[in-house]
């Protein structure tokens, strides 16, 4: 059974229609932070979010391989030596201090090698 140009127009409104109104919107922006590894500390040592918004971390290590852990997160990535860059993202927790530390043994100082992810309420 042939199809007329009018039924197609209502049915492409139909489709138009069922859509939800953002669906076409674009994505929720993510906050990017960059962070040096190096023997012993991260930089920032104090990395602030704000609770809820998507966050993705940018790691690299200028030295030797370190780890990047926030356990509360379940968030442990290796950085390698070679200084390549590692991507982890996530949604930043509900407000308060998360400890950060290095999860690849890495010399003597080791296990100084701390920072945290303070996670803000939101404005």
């Amino acid at each position: 059974m042939p199809t007329s140009p009018r039924s197609l127009a209502v049915l492409a409104l139909g489709f138009a229609a069922a859509a939800p109104l953002g669906s076409f919107a674009q994505p929720p922006a993510v906050h990017e932070i960059r962070v040096e590894a190096r023997k012993f500390e991260f930089d920032p040592a104090v990395i602030e979010v704000t609770a809820g918004e998507r966050v993705r971390l940018v790691l690299h290590s200028s030295d030797t391989t370190h780890g990047f852990e926030i356990t509360d997160l379940k968030l442990n990535v290796q950085l390698p030596r070679s200084g390549s860059l590692v991507t982890a993202e996530f949604t930043a927790p509900p407000p308060g201090r998360y400890a950060i530390a290095c999860s690849e043994m890495c010399g003597r100082g080791h296990r100084h090698m701390n920072a945290a992810l303070v996670s803000l309420p939101p404005h």
